[in-house]
């Protein structure tokens, strides 16, 4: 019995690294607008073939041609092997939990297309539709499985919240950041767009024969778009992809589990962007933006550990709000301002949110508890 475990166990395994290994050529095929069947796959330098025996996952990118292309010597990415290890190791995770079932399929494809979208995602901002749609889909009908037919209302009411709380973040932050306008800007700003759209209508009228030959390299830049030029032009912080995102979470967990998902997502998010994004804030020398910023982290660091290990005295905790509150506002309002002066700079959120969304529906019960006494500081 213990043998023929082990001999699944390995087949899924191997399984796991072989899918890894297409949801590569999946996502970065979606980027360059490719076919995922042919050509076969290929230096994208150079385009030489890349051999069979080169083609191993994970195994070939160490022991044969040693992260970098046999014919022009270009780089290989070191993404590819960790996705093909990655994906192994979750399939396996998903098969010794939930066994040869029904569960396990879709569970595998929810996981699997979530990492064709992290890539999209982490490679270009981006999340294309396709991958969004299937996402969502594959979500409903996991959870319609996990929580039966019959209680479809709980897989509808988390898709709806998911959506709509999504929604009022990327719109909030929008609004908290942006650049105030007054009335003669806003006019300003608007006949300058008329001007640019009559003058770009015109162009293309008489470069009509020109912007036929070029209509393909156009749909292949088609997701280049000016991440300042989207958020004044829609009004919000991020993309669309995140609430589709969303939406898939919510109807997977529950509008309740959905917003212990987001709460952890930003958790991860803060850990794995705020060290970057401060350094960044050193190099460009935003030294006000910087010391608020880090004073706020330190002081909830500090606040944080002290609150887990001793009662702290009401004065000390009003101290604390109080210089949290103003380390705050000030980090808002210089934050604010450089973003107005220099842009916004794109983040994807999505990765977090798909992991957040996975670790809440194997854990999320952990989850909760952990939140609820170590970061809400409530009792359990």
């Amino acid at each position: 019995m213990i043998d023929e475990l082990l001999l699944i166990c390995f087949f899924v395994l191997i399984t796991g690294a072989c899918i890894g290994s297409f949801l590569n050529v999946v996502a970065l095929r979606a980027i360059s607008k490719e076919s995922i069947v042919f050509p076969s796959s290929k230096c994208p330098l150079c385009n030489e073939p890349i051999k069979w025996y080169d083609n191993i996952p994970v195994i070939s990118y160490f022991f044969t041609f040693k992260g970098k292309c046999r014919n022009c010597g270009e780089k290989v990415s070191i993404l590819y092997p960790i996705v093909e290890a990655l994906t192994a190791v979750l399939f396996m995770a998903v098969f010794l939990t939930y066994g040869l079932t029904l569960k396990t399929l879709f569970l595998l494809i929810l996981l699997s297309i979530s990492i064709v979208i992290m890539i999209t995602d982490i490679k270009r901002e981006y999340v294309f539709d396709i991958h969004s749609w299937i996402l969502i889909i594959s979500a409903i009908i996991a959870s319609l499985v996990f929580k039966g037919v019959e209680n479809y209302s709980f897989t509808a009411i988390g898709l709806i919240v998911g959506v709509f709380v999504m929604e009022m973040i990327a719109r909030l932050s929008y609004y908290l950041v942006r650049k105030k306008q007054d009335d003669s800007q806003i006019q300003e700003a608007s006949e300058n767009q008329e001007k640019n759209e009559e003058t770009s209508n015109q162009d293309e009228k008489n470069n009509e024969k020109e912007a036929l030959v070029s209509e393909e390299a156009q749909a292949n830049d088609e997701e280049d778009v000016d991440i300042n030029d989207y958020v004044n032009k829609n009004k919000r912080a991020f993309g669309e992809g995140d609430t589709y995102l969303a939406a898939a979470a919510g109807a997977l967990l529950g509008w309740k589990y959905f917003l212990v998902a987001v709460a952890f997502a930003i958790i991860i998010q803060a850990v794995c962007i705020l060290p970057q994004f401060l350094f960044g804030l050193y190099k460009k020398e935003e030294y006000r933006l910087l010391t608020s910023l880090t004073s706020f982290v330190v002081l909830a660091i500090i606040y944080w550990i002290l609150s887990n290990i001793i009662t702290l005295p009401l004065l000390v905790v009003f101290a604390f709000v109080i210089a949290l509150i103003f380390f705050a506002i000030d980090s808002i309002t210089r934050l604010k301002k450089t973003v107005n002066e220099q842009g916004f700079i794109a983040i994807p959120f999505g990765p977090a949110l798909l992991c957040s969304m996975f670790i809440v529906f194997f854990w999320g019960t952990y989850i909760v508890q952990f939140l609820k006494k170590y970061i809400f500081m409530i009792s359990v």
